[in-house]
């Protein structure tokens, strides 16, 4: 086992998929910094370019193309109306709240998915699956020393839109704060668990399909917020034929639901639940995928 988990940490650190995917989620980063720091100052723009219609219909003057700013999308309400004078804003980035929204966004699980079906299906794209396959029993030790792997990445990607956020807060705002420290190392620390068992479940697809490009599709699926909608009508389904009571919501069972909600902001909230659904799909995924791999042919 220790010899397998050494051979894929060697691939990992060879692949250049693993370093494309660090500088991916630092540019995650940045945009998601740029964007917000910039929303502000589109709207100022948009403010002045409205007040220079109105006063130059005021003075019976035509507007033409040179009216100063103009953006297809406005920030803050529709062009008719008028945003209300107030003073500067003063503006502190906080990590904590960036990493937050990060979560929410579901660019955990892309990543996540890329990564892990990468991982997957090392041994079949370089053609040697069936040598390694005969040389060892049991064979299910190829899907468990993946784990260790899994989640090196998770850190790494981590620890990438970490200093990502920190630099370029830096960079962007005046005034910064890395927010409540210990709570956002407990929420990393939750999230780590719940990614490593979205990364066993990607795996498990992998694994059953004998193809990367399976596991890819179904985490951008559950990446793009589908399943809340299966969710729905299962629930309704249950509710309404099965007797389940009127609060039963199967979401609360999903991996999907604690990846986007667990915060800084509901760190005591289904922290609990969320570890033991980590916990669960962690275990029944390996246990598959080991299974796959004992019973099938990996010719």
């Amino acid at each position: 086992m220790f010899n397998l988990i050494k051979m894929n940490f060697y691939r990992l650190f060879h692949q250049k998929s693993f370093y494309v995917m660090i500088a991916v989620a630092a540019f995650i980063g940045w945009f998601m910094v740029f964007m917000i720091w910039m929303a502000p100052r589109l709207e100022e723009k948009a403010q002045s370019a409205r007040n220079a219609r109105e006063q130059a219909s005021q003075t019976g003057e035509e507007t033409g193309s040179n009216t100063g700013f103009h953006v297809g999308i406005m920030i803050g309400g529709s062009e008719e109306e008028d945003m209300p004078e107030s003073e500067p804003r003063v503006v502190v980035f906080n990590v904590a709240e960036f990493l937050d929204e990060f979560f929410r966004s579901g660019f955990t699980m892309i990543l996540i998915s890329v990564g892990a079906a990468l991982i997957a299906n090392s041994e079949r794209k370089r053609g040697f699956i069936k040598n390694l396959g005969g040389q060892m029993k049991p064979r299910g030790m190829l899907i468990v020393s993946k784990l260790p792997v899994i989640l090196f990445e998770l850190i790494a990607l981590y620890a990438a839109i970490i200093l990502s956020f920190t630099l370029f807060g830096k960079i962007y705002y005046e005034r910064f704060t890395a927010g409540n420290i210990p709570v956002m190392c407990k929420v990393v620390l939750v999230q780590l668990l719940l990614g490593l068992a979205f990364g066993a479940l990607v795996m498990l697809v992998c694994t059953a399909a004998r193809n990367a490009a399976a596991g890819i599709f179904a985490g951008i699926m559950v990446a793009s917020g589908l399943f809340p909608y299966v969710y729905f009508f299962i629930n309704r389904l249950a509710t309404a034929y099965l007797g389940a009571p009127a609060g039963f919501d199967i979401s609360k069972c999903s991996l999907d639901y604690y990846l986007s909600c667990i915060t800084s902001e509901a760190a005591g909230k289904d922290v609990a639940t969320a570890l033991i659904v980590g916990v669960a799909y962690l275990l029944l995924a390996s246990a598959a995928g080991c299974l796959i791999m004992e019973k099938r042919d990996i010719g």
